[in-house]
């Protein structure tokens, strides 16, 4: 749990949503965004180190945490906008992870003169939805997937889900650091939903994975040798068409990095701000 004096807590209005953040610390903004198997809680062990020298924001998306999911139209981008209004920040350096990725990349084509620099985690992108472009690995993941949720078998639907993206499609659990992997379940289950899946946000036009190349600012691609095959093909195409980009691999990771091996993601993480964001002196 947070324990710096300056931290903040509240809820910023976005559309018919009540969008819940956490805030800390002072100095260049650094605003942290959630995988779509976890909520802002994955951000743990990033939290209070980088608030003792950026203002750190984290947030969870709508139908996640403590953020509800009201009917009607939405688009996480602008959600991630009215949170950053809501505190005051102008400009910021963006870290998303998978679903916060591709939120990341989004905001960042819609509004460039916010964004300092971007941390892609185990990215996705808007526009890269073509089935034939898929491994069989994960098209035989998604058919199961699907199966289970056309049976409305949510056991087996989180099962497979968990399995996964925490422990990777083909890595042994008993490989898996149990402390990382417990924890990465349990929030996992606390925010898995079949209705969540269905729900789909207003696309940006035209979609970023034809826009890479309009991304100027400083960009660190990110991704767990033992993540989801196309992500890590993805990852690679990222780290191309996006100007000024470079790719680090975490070894004996899946899909969660920052959460798998916390201390070698923040000496990245620092390593990539101190170069292309500099810290206040405080």
């Amino acid at each position: 749990m947070p324990t710096r004096a300056d931290f903040q807590s509240g809820y910023a209005p976005s559309g018919a949503a009540r969008i819940y953040f956490e805030a800390s610390g002072v100095g260049p903004g650094l605003v942290f965004v959630h995988a779509g198997v976890s909520d802002s809680r994955m951000w743990e062990p990033q939290f209070d180190t980088f608030a003792a020298k950026y203002r750190v924001v984290r947030y969870d998306h709508r139908g996640f945490g403590k953020s509800k999911m009201p009917g009607g139209p939405y688009a996480l981008r602008d959600d991630l906008l009215s949170v950053i209004r809501q505190l005051g920040i102008a400009r910021a350096t963006f870290v998303g992870c998978s679903m916060g990725g591709a939120t990341i990349i989004d905001f960042a084509l819609e509004h460039p003169e916010m964004v300092s620099a971007l941390v892609l985690v185990g990215s996705g992108v808007t526009g890269l939805n073509d089935p034939s472009q898929l491994s069989a690995d994960t098209l035989k993941h998604w058919a199961e997937f699907l199966t289970a949720a056309r049976d409305r078998d949510v056991d087996r639907a989180r099962e497979l889900e968990a399995k996964y993206w925490i422990d990777g499609p083909s890595r042994d659990a008993a490989l898996v650091d149990p402390v990382y992997r417990e924890r990465a379940r349990q929030l996992h289950r606390e925010n898995f939903s079949l209705e969540q899946m269905t729900r789909q946000e207003q696309p940006l036009k035209p979609p970023a994975i034809g826009r890479l190349g309009e991304i100027a600012a400083p960009t660190l691609v990110v991704i767990g040798d033992h993540d989801d095959v196309d992500l890590v093909k993805l990852a690679d195409r990222l780290a191309t068409e996006i100007p000024n980009a470079s790719l680090v691999t975490i070894a004996n990771a899946a899909h969660l990095p920052s959460l798998e091996h916390p201390d070698e993601f923040n000496r990245i993480l620092s390593d990539f701000l101190i170069k292309s964001v500099p810290p206040t002196n405080r």
